[in-house]
């Protein structure tokens, strides 16, 4: 069962579509000032942090922590961010959405990066984490009831079989302008994990066992198993 292309279909068909997008060059050519619809943004690194001005309003990444776990049980230091790689302008909902990243990167520090949604109205920021888990930053409408919602990404490793699991979990907008995660009456943690083996020419495929646990708002893998 290829889990990941249920995965995707699934996210597809929930996702918003920004008004306007910005991917920073690299090199020579990277910018640190942007003007994005009506918003005029720039950023430059400060002590060690990153500090981005949106409209005038300062913003600055140091002792910021990610609401969500990135990689296993921990919460990680947004100021190990010093550069802004994309920014998402939602314009009908008065967000931006910034993914920041670390530059020039080596190790491990190369699969780290970083996502701030910035409501423009409240001026709240929300930060988000991932690593090894891809550097995109979407927002989506999962249960149509005019929130919107992000999906974090947990890495809980690779054990000793070469097994990787990642653990999706849902935030939703607050009418403050920030993100907390979603809950109701009767649940108070909505995710789905998948779990996948690293495969290899020397490794029998069809011996590795791809696994997908859902506790979801509704069911996204209908096939079956």
């Amino acid at each position: 069962m290829e889990y990941g292309n249920i995965i995707s279909d699934y996210l597809d068909s929930k996702k918003y579509e920004p008004t306007l997008i910005f991917n920073n060059p690299y090199g020579n050519n990277k910018k640190f000032n942007i003007r994005l619809g009506d918003n005029e943004i720039k950023w430059s690194e400060k002590e060690n942090a990153l500090e981005i001005i949106i409209n005038g309003t300062k913003i600055n990444t140091s002792k910021k922590v990610t609401l969500n776990y990135n990689w296993g049980k921990s919460i990680d230091s947004v100021n190990f961010a010093n550069n802004v790689r994309q920014i998402k302008l939602y314009e009908s909902d008065s967000l931006l959405g910034f993914v920041i990243t670390n530059e020039p990167c080596t190790g491990l520090g190369c699969s780290v990066n970083y996502q701030l949604i910035y409501d423009l109205k409240s001026k709240s920021e929300s930060y988000f984490g991932r690593f090894r888990t891809g550097f995109e930053l979407e927002l989506y409408d999962f249960n149509h009831d005019s929130r919107i919602d992000f999906l974090s990404k947990t890495f809980y490793g690779r054990n000793v079989e070469m097994i990787d699991t990642t653990e999706f979990i849902m935030y939703s907008q607050t009418k403050k302008g920030n993100f907390e995660e979603f809950r109701t009456e009767e649940q108070n943690r909505f995710t789905f994990k998948h779990i996948y083996p690293q495969v290899y020419p020397e490794r029998d495929k069809d011996s590795l066992m791809e696994k997908f646990e859902e506790n979801w708002i509704e069911k996204i893998n209908n096939n079956g198993r």
